[in-house]
């Protein structure tokens, strides 16, 4: 399953509750610094399996962009861009290609 997470869930880390096959909802542990696309395994949580066995679960969380920033939002990501500056994590591959 894909879930959406917002960006201060991935970068300090969160749980969250995501739906299960049976309804009910199940806790997932986002660690601090999760990149979007990652995913966890909840074992046990998944389909039942031919031997009559649970499978696991597979949780794939998308980091979401809002659209549109309140400017309180968009003050803080300023700071936190000024915060977090260093080298342009791009270089290498500009490098390669012009290699």
């Amino acid at each position: 399953m894909t879930v959406p997470v917002t960006f201060p869930e991935a970068a300090l880390g969160a749980e969250i509750k995501v739906p299960s096959h049976r309804g009910m909802p199940v806790s997932v542990r986002i660690p601090a610094g999760t990149p979007s696309g990652r995913t966890f395994r909840v074992r046990g949580k998944g389909v039942r399996r031919s031997d009559g066995t649970m499978g696991d679960l597979l949780v794939t969380v998308i980091v979401q962009v809002p659209g549109n920033l309140a400017d309180k939002a968009r003050e803080a990501l300023e700071t936190f861009r000024e915060a977090t500056a260093g080298p342009d994590p791009r270089d290498e591959l500009l490098r390669q290609a012009k290699a």
